[in-house]
């Protein structure tokens, strides 16, 4: 571990483990158990409509795991469940924009996996110009060690939790799950494996000295260090967790052929990574999970191996 990474992943978050979660304003807490009040009837309500095989399912929202309003997840809730497992997905957004809330990220995906029995949680993060890709991995994080905190008071097993990511999501994911001790330093043991969904932003440092879209200057500047220490492939290390990392085989960024070479480098290292090339577009790799298909079923035949 660089002393740039330690300064930045490490040190520039030290002070959300010491600090007391702030207390939520009164409209949103009216009892001592936040995991009871952060109801919101309207999207509980469409959530049934659109998945009638889920109606007794309820979504906690907006449960907060930090001091920023951006640090809140929502929960997925299945209405019957015991030791359940859980996925925890983080949305993309080119680092500086989705939310959890997002169609593509969590109608589908929350339906099926709730269907099924899981518990469903999708989480919010500080993004750019605010916060950087580093930062934005430790709030990822944060939230993961608070999940796994709560898991008991929702029925579900801190045992069995799978990280999902989409695009800037999925690089999060990746980076989290090829080091894991970068998410034990803001309290989170490690997770059983993770799912990443389409993003070519594996080997940072090769993307930056090749051509490639403005939006990687925003995001990860001009220093090289910085590139490095926050690249997947980079920071691959023995302690990685399984992954699946599902690619677009439309992709102009060649992100199956990226995500060849990083399970190469993987392999390398004893870390288990499945490729996944689907005949979709890079929006319909998101889009498209949870809906009854060859793709989908594949992704969970994914999730039940490693649970």
């Amino acid at each position: 571990m660089t002393p740039y990474r330690s300064a930045r992943i490490f040190g520039a978050v030290a002070f959300l483990l010491a600090a007391p979660l702030a207390v939520h304003s009164p409209a949103c807490a009216a009892s001592p158990n936040p995991l009871l009040d952060f109801q919101s009837d309207s999207l509980t309500q469409s959530f049934r409509d659109s998945y009638q095989s889920v109606s007794g399912a309820t979504v906690n929202v907006d449960v907060p795991y930090g001091l920023d309003d951006d640090q809140k997840y929502d929960v997925y809730l299945p209405e019957s469940r015991s030791s359940a497992p859980v996925i925890v997905m983080v949305h993309g957004g080119d680092w500086s924009g989705g939310d959890k809330q997002d169609a593509a990220v969590a109608v589908s995906k929350a339906g099926y996996w709730v269907a099924k029995g899981y518990v469903f949680v999708s989480i919010n993060y500080r993004l750019l110009p605010k916060k950087d890709p580093l930062i934005q991995a430790a709030d990822v994080a944060l939230a993961l060690a608070s999940v796994q905190k709560n898991a008991a008071n929702w029925s579900a097993d801190a045992g069995k939790i799978v990280l999902m990511g989409a695009g800037a999501g999925g690089h999060l994911t990746a980076l989290l799950s090829s080091n894991p001790s970068l998410a034990a330093d803001q309290g989170a043991k490690p997770w059983a494996a993770a799912v990443v969904l389409e993003t070519p932003a594996l080997d940072i440092p090769e993307i930056m000295q090749s051509s490639h879209s403005a939006i990687y200057d925003t995001a990860f500047g001009s220093n090289l260090e910085y590139w490095e220490d926050s690249s997947p492939t980079d920071l691959l290390d023995s302690s990685g967790l399984p992954m699946m990392v599902v690619c677009s085989a439309e992709s102009a960024s060649d992100a199956c052929g990226k995500a060849q070479a990083f399970a190469s480098a993987a392999d390398n290292k004893g870390i288990s990574v499945t490729v996944s090339p689907q005949d979709l577009s890079s929006a319909d790799v998101n889009a498209q999970l949870g809906v009854a298909s060859a793709y989908t079923s594949k992704v969970d035949d994914f999730i039940e191996s490693v649970l």
